[in-house]
């Protein structure tokens, strides 16, 4: 998810959620960041392999249980709380039940990795989404998953699982989904190649 051009607005986050983004330009998507209207790049085929067989196997397994007020989401835009009028942040995919987002979820690629500042800044904001419980990073060219769940006391903690052969559990929504899964249709990177778990 490339940037490839920024423009500032004086627009709050419910006017650029209430916008159609065609106004803003051709690019593939685009994002209010405090008060800045970034537009990013399209994404890899990778990228998008990921997305949709995520979509399919959270629907499957909602549909399976009962969904609860639950639904997939792609390309949704949500604000955060303490950003609410400046910012306005559109994860890859959520779950959203009810009202709020419960999980977002983020394809990280390999380009997104040479500037973890901006990562952690992102990340933080999707956190402080209201409704939010867990932020889950999806890397794109290996088979590795980093979760941040949210605590009673309010903290968050890191859960990464790596490998085909791990889960990925999303405890807000009750749901384990296999990493085989989600990779199925995805060209990989030798195992040697997987991001450190410390990165973060």
């Amino acid at each position: 998810m490339d940037t490839t051009a920024r423009t500032f607005v004086a627009m709050t986050a419910a006017e650029f959620l209430a916008t159609d983004q065609a106004e803003f330009g051709n690019a593939w998507r685009y994002e209010l960041d405090e008060g800045v209207i970034v537009a990013h790049a399209a994404p890899a085929p990778e990228h998008g392999a990921i997305l949709s067989m995520l979509n399919v196997a959270i629907e499957n397994r909602l549909r399976a249980r009962g969904r609860g007020g639950c639904r997939f989401e792609s390309g949704s835009g949500a604000a955060p709380k303490k950003q609410q009028r400046p910012t306005a942040k559109i994860p890859d995919g959520m779950v959203r039940c009810g009202q709020h987002p419960r999980v977002t979820f983020d394809v990280v690629s390999p380009s997104e990795l040479k500037n973890i500042r901006k990562r952690d800044r992102r990340r933080a904001q999707l956190q402080d989404i209201e409704g939010v419980e867990e932020v889950v990073e999806i890397y794109q060219h290996v088979p590795a998953v980093h979760t941040y769940r949210r605590q009673e006391d309010g903290g968050w903690e890191f859960v990464p699982v790596n490998g085909l052969e791990c889960d990925l559990e999303i405890k807000s929504i009750g749901m384990s989904i296999p990493l085989a899964e989600i990779y199925e249709t995805v060209t990989l990177r030798p195992e040697d190649e997987e991001p450190d778990e410390e990165q973060r």
